[in-house]
């Protein structure tokens, strides 16, 4: 199967021999065919730049709110150092909701990854700029193995270029370098700089620094399926109500 860029360039031939788990990127596309904005919701307790988001709410309680108000697909944090979670607030959050859930964390070992798949994750996150390329395809692998897929984290060309040989299902474009903890501002320039480079055949997600309605908006224009956004909704008073405004303001002409 010959692959193509979103703007039809050839990428290669690159076969997939298997069918691959589809769980969370399936999520992702019956919500962009319904024509609505696919939103993946990041519920985490900390972050090194904002300090404090859940404010005293539990992170099932979100989960619910965030599925009635039609979040595609939910992320939860789970490294607990820097960013306060736990593999106990997935188990709550995966239970709380009967949509896929993606696990984010530093992954070094099969262990995590059967973990994940104990706690209800559908999906795990598998960053490029922290795993060697022999370590990321055994992680890869083990995640198949679960029926678990993969959303393979890219900051740079480089790191897009080592992610496609993994063959992924999902892409995700972190604007933000992940090993600076969220400390960097982030922009989603880097979306548009290389969603366009992303095979059509892969979903795509922009994470990350997506504060407004128009930045997702550019988001969406650069290409990708859906956005991951967490800081901006779980700073809002009212999480549905944030989603609705962010939503609305993507979908402006």
């Amino acid at each position: 199967m010959l692959l193509e860029t979103r703007h039809g360039e050839d990428v290669g031939a690159v076969r997939r021999k298997v069918r691959q788990p589809t769980a969370f990127s399936d999520a992702i596309l019956r919500a962009k065919s319904g024509g609505g904005c696919p939103v993946i919701a990041d519920i985490k307790p900390v972050s090194p730049r904002d300090g404090d988001l859940l404010g005293g709410r539990k992170p099932a309680d979100l989960a619910r709110t965030l599925t009635r108000a039609g979040v595609c697909a939910l992320s939860v944090v789970t490294e607990t150092k820097h960013f306060g979670g736990s593999l106990a607030m997935l188990r709550e959050v995966a239970a709380a909701t009967s949509l896929p859930v993606l696990r984010k964390d530093f992954f070094n070992s099969n262990g995590q990854i059967t973990d994940s798949y104990r706690a209800g994750a559908a999906a795990f996150l598998l960053v490029m700029a922290a795993t060697p390329d022999d370590r990321a395809e055994q992680l890869y692998r083990k995640g198949r193995e679960l029926s678990m897929e993969a959303v393979v984290e890219i900051h740079t060309r480089e790191e897009l270029d080592r992610a496609l040989r993994l063959e992924p299902t999902i892409i995700g474009i972190n604007n933000r370098n992940i090993l600076e903890l969220e400390k960097d501002p982030g922009d989603v320039r880097v979306t548009e700089a290389l969603a366009p480079l992303v095979p059509a055949s892969i979903v795509t997600i922009s994470e990350s620094s997506l504060r407004t309605g128009r930045e997702v908006r550019r988001a969406f224009a650069a290409g990708v399926d859906a956005v991951l956004v967490g800081t901006a909704l779980l700073r809002a008073a009212d999480v549905a109500r944030g989603l609705a405004e962010l939503a609305a303001g993507a979908l402006e002409t």
